[in-house]
């Protein structure tokens, strides 16, 4: 069985959306279950980005920690930049026995996060 998740979904720049307060460039999406989160699921987890226009950098953290709100997150990959407007469908497995999956996302200047998930 796979399990999705969705990490962000139809974030657009200048309007408020979930942990997005329409005017902040950087700021972090909710945490979601990775795939260590149900342990012995292993440690294969897929990221896919769809984006369109965007001009951020989005960062997918993980933690090792049970508990997302006191955890102690780390990067594990990192997708677009802050100079081309980047509209993509780009999908990354990531291998880790992580426990929760965030995105940072770092100076958001323009364009459409359509959705990040995670399957697992």
């Amino acid at each position: 069985m796979i399990t999705t998740e969705t990490i962000l979904s139809n974030v657009e720049y200048g309007v408020p959306s979930g942990n997005y307060d329409g005017s902040s460039q950087d700021w972090f999406s909710d945490s979601v279950q990775a795939a260590n989160y149900y342990r012995g699921r292993g440690g294969l987890q897929t990221v896919t980005f769809r984006v369109t226009d965007l001009l951020a950098r989005l960062r997918v953290e993980a933690t090792l920690d049970s508990v997302a709100e006191t955890a102690h997150w780390f990067e594990i990959y990192e997708y677009g930049d802050l100079i081309t407007p980047l509209t993509d469908y780009h999908p990354v497995t990531l291998t880790g026995n992580f426990v929760w999956i965030r995105i940072n996302v770092l100076g958001f200047d323009g364009g459409t996060i359509d959705s990040v998930t995670i399957s697992y």
